[in-house]
């Protein structure tokens, strides 16, 4: 009778550890999760979007945006040139950003 005991026990110590380390896995995932969720938003590279994508993200995220138009050889009108904020840039309450928007090429 005991050889038939032996391998059962084997067999539930092995399922012990394979769903206790299941947990934790899934507890440190779950953590991880939250932990980023909570860390902040950080400003993206707007070089490229344009000027109402900018507005509304800015409204989304309670900044405060003034725009500057210049000519660009290089960048389509209406879209960003530069921003004065460096891309990864924890969002704060209340921040102003200067955005550089392209007014396209200039005709002489």
């Amino acid at each position: 009778m005991q050889k038939q005991h032996l391998p059962r026990r084997r067999r539930n110590r092995v399922r012990a550890r394979f769903f206790s380390l299941l947990l934790t896995i899934s507890i440190v995932a779950v953590i991880g999760y939250f932990f980023l969720q909570t860390t902040g938003m950080h400003l993206p590279n707007l070089h490229g979007w344009e000027a109402r994508e900018v507005l509304d993200f800015a409204r989304n995220n309670n900044i405060e945006v003034q725009f500057e138009f210049t000519y660009s050889d290089s960048v389509a009108p209406t879209l960003v040139i530069s921003q004065s904020e460096p891309p990864r840039t924890a969002i704060t309450e209340g921040m102003s950003l200067s955005i550089e928007i392209s007014k396209g090429i200039e005709v002489r």
